[in-house]
């Protein structure tokens, strides 16, 4: 079912409103929350259902749209960035760990060399 917030303008008032397309006609009530997740973001609508004054089908799709109130919008840009982070962290800490395996093999080298020099 896909959801599309809005506005609409009943009896010169300005109300948030919802539709709702899908293949069958939605019985929305109370409280909802919707969620949709997208490649780069996660989207979650919550609001309250004040009524419902439209539906209409056309071609096999089924359109209900709602008068809501309380409405919330939270947009997550990390979650789906989280895993990518995750795996730059990993990268960096096993750059650090090769660099520290050098540095402890070139002070080796240097202590080496210095026991080498003075016992010339």
């Amino acid at each position: 079912m896909e959801y599309v917030f809005g506005t609409v303008r009943r009896n010169g008032v300005d109300y948030e409103n919802v539709k709702t397309v899908g293949i069958q006609h939605s019985e929305l009530t109370g409280f909802c929350s919707v969620k949709r997740e997208y490649t780069d973001n996660i989207i979650e609508d919550d609001f309250k259902v004040v009524e419902k004054y439209r539906s209409k089908e056309e071609g096999g799709v089924c359109y209900d749209w709602y008068i809501i109130d309380d409405h919330n919008r939270t947009i997550d840009k990390f979650t789906p960035a989280k895993a990518a982070i995750e795996v730059g962290i990993a990268d960096s800490q096993d750059a650090v760990c090769e660099l520290s395996e050098e540095l402890d093999e070139r002070i080796t080298e240097i202590e080496d060399a210095l026991c080498d020099f003075s016992k010339e």
